[in-house]
């Protein structure tokens, strides 16, 4: 047990696997519904923890004691519990069958031996060291723990790996809350501690605080490592909850917007078109934010939770008079709670509202509009956090009469004058101790005026100074995907002989480029059921959509059935049909599933799969129709609108987002628009790109905002994942990971200041960063294609990779100048480095390769 770096204790029946993968022993209720076969790939242990006294009458544990006449008493705390009695000569034979083997069965690694907590006797414990005796010979193999509240100590080193003691400092008291443990109790304990780890034995303890109380956790944590033994906190309900030392990452960021319709008469509008989802979410996102949009309705609004790392009001955000002073009195919380708060408006209008949140802010001024005001200019400016390019004016709409605190940092201030010559001040946008403030009325029809990065990373401060997931770039390089939206597919094009523009898609464009694309067809379109098409062109249609599925480079997507106008459950809501059309279900369930059966059945070659539903342009889709991919296991994406970006992209600049290339068959109905299509893939096909499938890039994009990081100790960090986004990504200010600590690292690299992590995909990662030069290790810098690593040492590595076209990797870590001698489908072949260390392949479509760190030539001869 002594290589065991952290302890997980949960005696749910339902543990959150997750939160397994990232501790080396776990402790579980032995009848714990858990996959163990992840954690022990990764070297960890399960023990079950065995309650060798109590159970219930009616189960499997009741029955046995009664086949082996055993004795027992009721329990005083459980109605249908029972007590066992450990001086009874079948007792021990009773614990190994009807507890311990069905634990050894289920694949655990070992048990934690306990009494229970009741009140022990010699006899008692005399029982409970010859039952670890027991076990320790009919199962050599496993781990054995004992609980220390049994009374053992040195008389158990030679049959137990250790002792777990639960609730030192602190127990379970009124209500299920933390309580202080007796001084009496605490020394006693604490002097038991001592005493069986000056026999060589290692003691893992177990203490309580509540959730939201960080500041206690660490402070338990402190206490029980300052006595020598690996700590856990948790709450008293004993149910999982991680409260450190590992410590998990909020990246949860609270977003009021909206109104009650009951106040304004009318519906508020959905997340996705607020201001903050509009022009600030893919910067938050960027930031590693998980942003939960609230919408104002009733007057419990408010979240009872506070484990949020910030909050955001939206500038679109309406509230009645209660719903005011209700977010007025919330303030405080999240003042003390220290959650950093973004005003992005001033939903205060109600008199003692707005007076209870200027005195909460420290804000100077009445934050009401100015009247009457003629101009106004630019009273001062931080221009680095200021967006590049813009010209800052000074705005009369919206004016409002707000300063920021006193020792703010102020990055927007405007000066204005009204009718009678009265100046006034707006602080428009301004850092400050609980946070900020970027109110910009004409938000929406002009751009922020503000660096968005720059600004929002200064806001959310040192909580976000951690890894944070990162799907714009994929083994050092930026993310490339493409899709094609099924509109256009049957329509005729204005090229010579008015192919249609599926054809004319087909012959001009995915012929000739080999780069990944996702291409979506409409059923109905393709079957000629909607009005004014003709059944004779369905075949035509349909063969045409074969030989498109046909190229290695093109993978399938439903664009839906019918492309219909909403996505509610349970109603008919397929678009127009002809009177051909052959179905009577025209629900949700038939526009997805329905429509994906009928690709794969009548359109893909054998193979191939549809992964991916692309939403049509007509409509969101509902949560109802995301948790019903979800439930087929299919990826989606919106058909955002048609972008060719790659003429605008600064490939220098920070990567906010993928380069995609949006696309619909009807781009391609004239000459104008196909050369347009390409123009922008050649400039993609010339730059360094990571191309990947537009459900591979879903998938990244639901499992970073699954992903979980916890941070281990200064520097060093345990992320959960999926492995399906692989990069993390920190200011390179950071330092760079120290291989020879990390684990599931496959390499790293800097761009535009920001230092990139290459995972390995796996469930758990470790990522150690230092800040002086680590030791000489060979790591992926760069590829083009995914690397699968079968081996990764400092000097060595082999890999695989498959792609389309010839794959670019670039590794780091190799001796200035020195060699790299390689096998690449058992071929040798030798390149040298740079003055760097590094080295650059070019290798085959499909290669596995071998490659080594040689010293310089002329070092080589020498030696």
């Amino acid at each position: 047990m002594s290589s065991v770096r952290n302890l997980y204790v949960d005696w749910s029946l339902r543990p959150d696997q997750r939160s397994i993968a990232a501790f080396d022993l776990s402790v579980l209720h032995p009848q714990a519904e858990v996959d163990m076969e992840p954690g022990h790939a990764l070297g960890s242990h399960y023990l079950a923890f065995l309650d060798t006294v109590r159970f219930q009458t009616g189960t499997r544990a009741s029955m046995l004691a009664a086949d082996r006449q055993m004795t027992s008493k009721p329990s005083a705390t459980e109605k249908r519990g029972r007590l066992a009695d450990p001086a009874h000569p079948q007792w021990i034979p009773w614990v190994v069958e009807s507890l311990a083997d069905p634990a050894a069965k289920k694949g655990f690694d070992g048990f934690v031996l306990s009494l229970g907590g009741e009140a022990t006797t010699p006899a008692a414990r005399g029982a409970l060291l010859k039952l670890a005796a027991t076990l320790r010979q009919r199962y050599p193999d496993k781990r054995l723990l004992l609980d220390l509240r049994s009374g053992l100590g040195a008389e158990a080193v030679n049959v137990a790996d250790g002792f777990l003691a639960l609730g030192v400092y602190t127990r379970e008291g009124r209500g299920g809350s933390p309580d202080w443990t007796p001084i009496a109790d605490v020394q006693r304990l604490t002097r038991h501690i001592r005493d069986v780890q000056m026999q060589g034995m290692r003691v893992f303890a177990v203490d309580y605080a509540l959730t939201n109380d960080r500041s206690a956790a660490r402070e338990a944590a402190q206490r029980l490592t300052a006595i020598g033994t690996l700590p856990f906190i948790t709450t008293p309900a004993m149910n999982g909850v991680n409260l450190g030392p590992l410590e998990e990452i909020s990246r949860r960021v609270l977003v009021l917007h909206g109104w009650d319709a009951k106040h304004t008469g009318q519906p508020a509008p959905a997340a996705e078109s607020t201001a903050t989802a509009r022009f600030m979410r893919p910067t938050l996102e960027w930031l590693g934010c998980e942003l939960d949009f609230r919408s104002t309705n009733g007057t419990d609004f408010l979240s009872a939770s506070h484990a949020y790392s910030a909050v955001i009001l939206d500038a679109g955000l309406v509230l009645n008079d209660v719903q005011q002073r209700a977010l007025a009195a919330w303030l405080p919380i999240l003042l003390a709670q220290k959650i950093p708060l973004l005003l992005n408006g001033m939903p205060f209008t109600d008199e003692t509202a707005r007076q209870q949140a200027l005195l909460h802010l420290g804000l100077g001024g009445n934050a009401k509009p100015v009247s009457r005001l003629v101009k106004a200019n630019v009273a001062s400016i931080d221009s680095t956090l200021i967006k590049a390019g813009t010209r800052v004016q000074g705005r009369v709409l919206g004016f409002l009469n707000l300063t920021a605190p006193a020792d703010s940092r102020v990055v927007l201030a405007l000066r204005g004058e009204d009718s009678l010559g009265t100046d006034h001040r707006f602080d428009q946008a301004f850092l400050t101790q609980w946070g900020a403030a970027c109110i910009d009325p004409t938000l929406g029809t002009t751009d922020p005026q503000v660096d968005l990065p720059a600004f929002l990373s200064a806001w959310l401060g040192g909580a976000h100074d951690a890894p944070v997931p990162d799907t714009t770039t994929r083994d050092g390089r930026h993310v490339f995907y493409s899709h094609i939206e099924s509109t256009g597919f049957s329509t005729p094009s204005t090229l010579p002989g008015f192919p249609l523009c599926a054809e004319v898609m087909r012959d001009r464009i995915l012929d000739r480029y080999l780069l990944p694309v996702t291409v979506s067809v409409c059923e109905a379109d393709l079957r000629c059921w909607f009005p004014g098409q003709q059944a004779a062109n369905a075949p035509r249609l349909e063969h045409t959509a074969r030989s498109i599925f046909e190229m290695p480079q093109v993978q399938a997507a439903s664009n839906s059935f019918t492309r219909p106008a909403q996505w509610t459950a349970g109603i008919d809501i397929a678009a127009k049909l002809n009177d051909r059309a052959q179905t009577t279900r025209l629900d949700m369930e038939r526009e997805i599933a329905g429509s994906m059966s009928y690709i794969h059945r009548r359109l893909l070659p054998v193979g191939k799969d549809v992964n991916l539903m692309l939403w049509p342009q007509t409509a969101v889709p509902t949560r109802e129709a995301l948790r019903y991919c979800e439930s087929m296991r299919i990826e989606s994406l919106s058909a955002a609108p048609v972008s060719h970006p790659a003429a605008a992209v600064d490939f220098k600049s920070i990567r906010l987002e993928p380069m995609v290339v949006r696309s619909r068959f009807d781009d391609v109905r004239t000459e104008q628009g196909l050369t347009a299509l390409e123009k922008t893939l050649d400039a993609c096909a010339a730059e360094p790109l990571h191309a990947m499938t537009a459900a591979a890039y879903a998938a990244s994009v639901r499992d970073a905002r699954h992903t979980r990081i916890l941070r281990a100790a200064e520097n060093h960090w345990i992320i959960l994942n999926h492995g399906d986004c692989r990069t993390m990504r920190l200011p390179a200010s950071a330092g760079v990971p120290d291989m020879t600590q990390c684990l599931g690292v496959a390499g790293f690299n800097t761009h535009a200041g920001q230092l990139y992590i290459h995972t390995m995909g796996g469930a758990r990662t470790e990522l150690v960063l230092t800040q002086v030069k680590p030791a000489q290790h060979i790591h992926l810098a760069e590829s083009s294609a995914p690397v699968e690593f079968m081996e990764l040492s400092s000097r060595r590595a082999t890999f695989h990779v498959r792609d389309l076209r010839p794959v670019e990797v670039v590794f780091g870590g190799f001796e200035p100048r020195g060699q790299c001698a390689y096998l690449e489908n058992g071929r040798p072949y030798t390149v040298n480095a740079d003055a760097n260390g590094i080295v650059r392949l070019e290798l085959v479509c499909r290669a596995t390769v071998s490659i080594q760190s040689l010293p310089p030539a002329a070092q080589a001869a020498m030696r």
